[in-house]
């Protein structure tokens, strides 16, 4: 079991926090963006599931908001922006 109230907010980005819950071969980390936060077009070198747990992002795929689950595969590319609100989601990436 884990508190996540007694993980800190981690810098991840500009405009972007992180809590890092598990690196254990499965990554988790909740991700906090501010408000109409622009990311550029980066490449996952992993597979990573995000579950948006609040506000809403958009990507050119489309736009998600809470209860959404996303897939990016692995070597996929894709530049976000966060809605008026931020958002929050939950990322998980297998590292093996």
């Amino acid at each position: 079991m884990t508190d996540t109230n007694s993980i800190s907010w981690d810098k991840f980005r500009e405009n972007a926090n992180i809590k890092n819950l598990s690196d254990k071969d499965i990554k988790v980390d909740l991700i906090k963006l501010k408000p109409n936060a622009q990311f550029p077009e980066h490449t996952h070198e992993e597979t990573e599931w995000l579950y948006i747990l609040e506000g809403k992002f958009s990507d050119q795929n489309g736009t998600y908001s809470k209860g959404h689950f996303v897939i990016n595969e692995k070597g996929s590319k894709h530049a976000t922006k966060s809605g008026p609100n931020g958002c929050l989601v939950l990322s998980i990436k297998l590292l093996k």
